[in-house]
């Protein structure tokens, strides 16, 4: 009996001192904020958040998309390149003129100066040069074997354009060469047309024609002019040229 009455008072002592201990804790909710942190007292990190909106630098069009490509603004190709200046149109007034050497007839530009020294060729000049250039038509007769081909025209077209820009250009560029029913003369051919600049920056344009005639002779026509020049106003000389020439009888 002794013995349960001691156990009894020791489980109520260990009660009464749990709850006075819970009764002495402090809801941790109720503690105010403490300074520990190391900012003032009212201070608002927000304040430091910058609201502006910023867009990035350059031009942009309705849709917000930049009108230039990359950091420095260099103009879209081809859409945004500036439009080159139209050249003028020159007009020409044609007169007769008669080739014995290579017993042809024409109507060329009035006024351009011919020379006619070379015993198989004659080449007239423009005397205005256009962008530094004095344009030039040159008409040629070259004598081939009976066994030469209308494919060896092509052959030798190639190699007239190879030639032509061989030397004293810094770029030289030639269109694919196109066969003709009516080149010259009324006679099947090739044509070409190719543009180069010269290394003082003059830039031209030529188109070299060539058919086969039935004599076992080649004709050939080579344009060339300043670049820009020729399908405004030089490729009709080459068109006037062409419709106008026949063979001396």
């Amino acid at each position: 009996m002794k013995k349960s009455l001691v156990i009894l008072v020791v489980v109520l002592v260990t009660v009464i001192t749990s709850c006075w201990a819970h009764a002495e804790q402090t809801d941790p909710m109720s503690v105010p904020a403490s300074s520990s942190s190391g900012l003032p007292d009212g201070y608002d990190p927000a304040s430091e958040e910058d609201h502006s909106v910023y867009t990035g630098s350059g031009t942009y069009n309705d849709y917000g998309r930049s009108v230039y490509a990359g950091a420095t603004p260099i103009p879209l190709d081809p859409i945004d390149m500036p439009t080159a200046t139209p050249k003028p149109v020159i007009s020409f007034t044609y007169g007769a003129v008669t080739a014995d050497k290579i017993r042809l007839n024409f109507e060329a530009p009035v006024g351009w100066y011919i020379d006619s020294t070379a015993d198989d060729a004659i080449t007239l000049t423009d005397p205005n040069a256009l962008d530094g250039f004095n344009a030039n038509l040159t008409l040629r007769l070259s004598p081939v074997a009976s066994s030469y081909k209308l494919a060896d025209i092509r052959t030798d077209l190639k190699n007239t354009l190879k030639e032509l820009g061989q030397y004293n250009f810094e770029s030289w560029t030639t269109t694919e060469i196109a066969s003709r029913a009516n080149t010259l003369l009324k006679k099947e051919g090739y044509y070409a047309e190719y543009r180069g600049t010269y290394y003082n920056g003059t830039s031209i344009y030529g188109r070299v024609m060539m058919a086969l005639l039935d004599n076992h002779q080649v004709i050939t026509l080579h344009m060339v002019c300043s670049d820009g020049y020729f399908n405004s106003s030089y490729k009709a000389v080459v068109n006037h040229v062409r419709d106008t020439l026949s063979q001396q009888q």
